[in-house]
């Protein structure tokens, strides 16, 4: 098999560096809660449907029924604390809270997994272990998810670099409402470079990872369970200033 030119994997890693910073910023802008970057509850009207809830005493009560987007949500205010809503925070809770809702099938508890894996943001790193929560997320539809298994693989970030399969996941990060602005980035390279048979293989790996995706449920893709331990200060020890809410959160939670 002929090995990646070296001076494109030097150009995607300054054209795909900021990748999981930028899904990131990406989720904080699309949560229409309130008060999103602090983490608050949804507060909208009663009579447009879905999961909606007043304070957090109704969402912790929702969370405790088994709703996974009250479990997801509360699971993210734990995680940092919130002044505003009288959440101390207890990472242990957080953690616990947000893979009940993972393994429960919400896509977007499984994304934030993903990301404090990543990043060893409070838990021990484990990028490869992320990217199994990332795919978990894909099949649930998350367009951060794919993106971040695409620069994955184009990066070498907890897997063997390939940029046939990172093609395939950042088209498809595309296609489910993240930016596309990798992948055409990393297709142009390809392309000066002579990549033509690595664009073919990445365009078939385009619709084979959608049929593996809809083949299996949310969960199955999951790696096998595992306690999510917080590293760190003591759990319980601090709460976070409202002022320090949009500091301590890189990827704020919504009903997700």
């Amino acid at each position: 098999m002929r090995r990646p030119f070296p001076p494109l994997r030097t150009c995607l890693g300054l054209l795909l560096a900021l990748p999981l910073a930028l899904m990131a910023a990406e989720r904080k802008a699309k949560p229409a809660a309130k008060d999103a970057e602090n983490s608050s509850p949804i507060l909208m009207s009663k009579t447009g449907g879905g999961d909606i809830w007043a304070d957090v005493k109704e969402l912790t009560a929702a969370a405790n029924n088994g709703n996974r987007k009250a479990q997801a949500q509360l699971g993210e205010m734990l995680l940092r604390g919130n002044a505003e809503h009288k959440v101390t925070q207890d990472r242990a809770s957080g953690l616990a809270m947000l893979e009940q809702a993972a393994r429960a099938g919400d896509p977007s508890a499984a994304f934030r997994i993903g990301m404090l894996l990543d990043d060893g943001d409070g838990i021990v790193q484990d990028r490869a272990r992320a990217l199994d929560y990332w795919r978990a997320a894909a099949a649930g539809g998350s367009g951060e998810a794919f993106h971040n298994i695409g620069a994955a693989y184009a990066g070498g970030r907890g897997v063997k670099p390939d940029f046939a399969e990172a093609l395939g996941w950042l088209t498809l990060a595309g296609k489910h409402g993240a930016s596309a602005t990798a992948a055409e980035a990393l297709r142009t390279q390809l392309e000066e470079r002579g990549g033509a048979e690595i664009i073919a293989r990445g365009d078939l790996r385009t619709e084979e990872i959608e049929r593996e995706l809809a083949a299996r449920k949310i969960v199955e893709w999951l790696p096998p369970a595992a306690p999510l331990v917080a590293i760190g200060p003591p759990a319980a020890a601090t709460t976070t200033k409202a002022s320090d809410a949009k500091s301590a959160s890189k990827t704020p939670a919504k009903s997700r």
